[in-house]
């Protein structure tokens, strides 16, 4: 993009993410240093794990954490999250399911 070009990688990001490309602008925000911004592009472009990983080193603790810690099947550290955050329903269930797949674990 001609915008890269003149070394202007915010705006080049914004409009690659009203595009629809994704991972593009998710690389260009993880480039500048924006990592919560570089998460948002990574969850749009259905990278769930790497979302997490910018979200993380952005410094975030918060509800979408704990959503994407669920999603990847992360129930105890979702579970601590949601408890920080005094969730107690979204607490319940993550602990629920973190038992649930223990005993599937021992099953087999």
């Amino acid at each position: 993009m001609i915008l890269e070009g003149f070394g202007k990688l915010q705006k080049a990001a914004r409009y690659y993410t009203k595009a629809g490309e994704f991972i593009k602008s998710a690389k260009l925000y993880e480039s500048l240093g924006n990592f919560n911004k570089a998460g948002d592009a990574y969850y749009g472009a259905g990278k769930v794990s790497k979302a997490l990983q910018m979200y993380l080193k952005a410094g975030r603790n918060d509800q979408k954490i704990a959503t994407l810690y669920e999603k990847i099947g992360n129930y105890r550290k979702a579970a601590e999250i949601w408890k920080s955050l005094k969730h107690t329903r979204n607490w319940k269930r993550c602990i629920q399911q973190s038992k649930q797949l223990s005993l599937f674990d021992l099953k087999l």
